[in-house]
């Protein structure tokens, strides 16, 4: 592929993917939002300007020369939507809808990857989590993914090519607050004490740039209308993680357990499956977690 239309381009996984794509010869088109737009990075072709959940923003894309459509834009946090039910649900399924409507009036049909996420699965179900395994309406982000991907298969019958990701967390430097490794790391770099929550549930996570790696060949080798996961395959604590970022550090931070930091835990361990996804492309996550965790540090050093 020669040219891919990135949506979501200036998040946190949108400026790795396209460093990723254009390391690669790709030409990427981001669509994002105006911060950083005044120090776009060299890794875009052609960096617009538009609000995709406005039906005539996304007419102005020109989808003509694009190969393929990665779309990451959308409201991304799980805790938020269940104060903002209808904004997840209109904003995540209303972009996609848009962008496929747009290029439909074109009459162009590229290949679209559609990121949903891993956190769509019943934890009961058991790890290592599959893409048969049972899905659960747990909140109203998941309730948008799931749309998402309902929409994604409706469009492959109007004749397009969809192939859907589910990613399970993923880490790495550039990473906002509101998420355990970023929040932790902050804490570590910055003083000589860090609050923490429960620490006791085990996540599967994954460096950042493993993920876009596997979007780039998702969207090259995927075949249409499959559901892929992305994940590392096993599962962490966050006394995992906070025990390896400080042995990262020369000082040793105080921990202190804050309530107001604790959430209840009822699934402690959560890890998927990355075999369909080895088997199609041939992805295994390569970057190491001690890797991973020392960059984020030194990233949070650097700010």
């Amino acid at each position: 592929m020669k040219k891919i239309l990135l949506t979501g381009a200036n998040g946190f996984v949108g400026l790795h993917l396209a460093k990723e794509l254009s390391n690669n010869d790709i030409r990427v088109i981001g669509i994002g939002g105006s911060q950083g737009v005044e120090a776009v990075p060299k890794w875009f072709y052609d960096y617009q300007v538009l609000d995709l959940t406005d039906k005539d923003e996304t007419l102005k894309i020109n989808f003509e020369d694009i190969d393929g459509v990665i779309h990451l834009a959308g409201k991304a946090a799980v805790g938020p939507s269940f104060d903002d039910p209808m904004g997840y649900i209109n904003t995540n399924i209303g972009i996609e809808v848009n962008l496929f409507e747009a290029a439909l009036s074109q009459n162009v049909f590229p290949k679209f990857l559609i990121i949903s996420s891993g956190s769509l699965y019943d934890p009961a179900a058991g790890s290592p989590l599959s893409e048969e395994s049972i899905v659960l309406p747990s909140s109203p982000y998941v309730v948008s993914k799931l749309g998402q991907e309902q929409m994604a298969q409706y469009y492959t019958t109007r004749g397009f090519e969809c192939i859907i990701a589910r990613p399970f967390n993923h880490i790495g430097p550039g990473q906002g607050l509101g998420f355990i490794v970023p929040d932790l790391a902050s804490q570590i770099v910055s003083g000589s004490e860090v609050k923490v929550g429960n620490l006791e549930a085990e996540r599967d996570y994954t460096d950042v740039r493993d993920i876009v790696r596997a979007y780039k060949l998702l969207l090259e080798k995927g075949t249409s209308g499959e559901i892929y996961n992305i994940c590392s395959g096993r599962s962490l604590s966050g006394h995992d993680l906070l025990d390896r970022m400080t042995s990262l550090v020369e000082h040793k931070p105080t921990i202190v357990s804050d309530p107001s930091k604790m959430r209840p835990s009822d699934n402690p361990i959560i890890f998927g499956s990355h075999k369909k996804l080895t088997d199609a492309t041939g992805w295994e996550p390569t970057i190491d977690i001690e890797i991973t965790l020392q960059d984020v540090l030194n990233d949070w050093k650097n700010k």
